[in-house]
């Protein structure tokens, strides 16, 4: 067994430019099988994240289909007892309405959002949007606008990414402390003076939609104690499902209790596009180690069929000289993988440090442990399975077959 590593060593020593060449192509393949699913987790992540925080939080209840009510009632009692089961961090109640934005001679089409920020701030993350001027209040009369509707100047707009690929126009540029007015889709018609602008990089509403507060948006849509949707907020968001099942529970009429999963299903759809991709990437990456290793221990046996012959002349057995160069194509491996480890955990922690801004939001890639260590364990037995053949096929040339070669 001391034989083995020793003559292995030696013959890489040698070599120590092809060594170095082939542990980098292998570091690279290993960085190839790991940091673009971590880049895709961290895509996936980016989009589910800003659904959860700003759309549907945990756990979402919105009124049945089949009940054909637009609201959920009595949702102060719903929400006190949803907020006294252990585990909830606390419920906040949504009023969705619809309807058009006036300033000057421009006019944009709205969603409307009335929410009680003292329960929401908990909730969501919509009062972290805010871009410029104040949040909202629960007894406030003034508005928040998204960005989108509020529009942009033209000064503002030059050399500035457009939203989704497009320019905005929105109200053409309104800002805080002017007034714009709203008529609401049930006819009523209000002024507002704008108290903030916020806004989202990420895959939300925040930025096409105007924020009132519940008692505004009750007032003017002439209701009391409703609600359009309830979210739940969770300390653990894994436990959604056991949380779902506690709710259904509490027996509320005419409602529809979903699960963050369950509320952005696309996302799974999204992930599944992603896992096909991952798993040609990785695919790839075995083509290329294997192809790698193979090549490098053939030429390597090749050009020192002399030697071999040499060594089984003095009593080298077939399974020591195939053993030499098995180890060389698992050091190969071992070494691509530490330093394809060293590199792709580097990357990760710059990268989630100084996180990428894309259109959809802030990217981090995630790397779950598990991803790196099923690399680990690929990279390896691919090399070694590539340096099987060629090994094999050296250790069984005769002694004067690999003596006589001339090199």
């Amino acid at each position: 067994m001391r034989v083995i590593p020793f003559l292995a060593f030696k013959d890489m020593k040698r070599d120590k430019k092809i060594v170095v060449l082939v542990v980098f192509l292998l570091a690279f393949s290993y960085i190839n099988m790991t940091f673009f699913p971590a880049f895709l987790n961290g895509l996936s992540d980016t989009f589910q994240s800003e659904i959860v925080d700003t759309g549907t939080s945990h756990i979402i209840i919105q009124p049945s289909l089949d009940s054909n009510e637009q609201y959920l009632n009595f949702e102060s009692s719903i929400r006190k007892k949803i907020d006294l089961i252990p585990g909830v961090v606390k419920s906040s109640a949504h009023l969705y309405a619809t309807g058009t934005a006036y300033y000057e001679n421009k006019q944009s089409g709205i969603r409307i959002e009335g929410t009680n920020p003292s329960d929401d701030i908990e909730v969501t993350t919509i009062s972290q949007k805010l871009l410029r001027g104040d949040y909202l209040s629960d007894d406030d009369d003034e508005i928040v606008v998204g960005e989108y509707i509020a529009g942009r100047k033209i000064e503002d707009s030059i050399g500035k990414n457009s939203a989704f690929g497009r320019n905005v126009e929105g109200l053409g540029g309104v800002d805080v402390g002017q007034k714009i007015k709203i008529k609401f889709s049930n006819g009523v018609e209000k002024e507002y003076k704008i108290k903030g602008i916020v806004g989202s990089e990420g895959f939300s509403f925040v930025s096409q939609t105007v924020y009132i507060s519940k008692r505004e948006a009750d007032s003017v849509l002439g209701i009391s104690d409703k609600a359009s949707a309830i979210l739940v907020k969770l300390n653990d968001k894994n436990s959604a499902d056991k949380y779902k099942k506690l709710i259904l529970e509490l027996g509320i009429a005419n409602a529809d209790i979903e699960t963050w999963q369950e509320a952005s299903s696309f996302v799974n759809g999204i992930n599944q596009t992603f896992g096909i991709v991952i798993t040609i990437t990785t695919m790839v990456g075995i083509i290329i180690v294997m192809a790698t290793v193979g090549i490098v221990i053939f030429i390597n046996t090749t050009r020192k069929r002399r030697i071999i012959g040499v060594l089984k002349a003095i009593g080298m057995q077939k399974n020591q000289i195939l053993g030499v160069f098995l180890f060389e194509a698992l050091f190969f491996g071992i070494l691509g993988t530490l330093l394809g480890l060293a590199i792709v955990y580097s990357i990760v922690f710059y990268l989630t440090i100084n996180p990428i801004v894309v259109p959809i939001g802030y990217l981090k890639p995630i790397l779950p442990l598990e991803t790196a260590i099923n690399a680990v364990v690929i990279l390896l037995v691919s090399s070694v399975i590539a340096g099987y053949v060629p090994s094999r096929m050296a250790s069984k040339q005769e002694v004067l077959e690999n003596i006589k070669t001339v090199e």
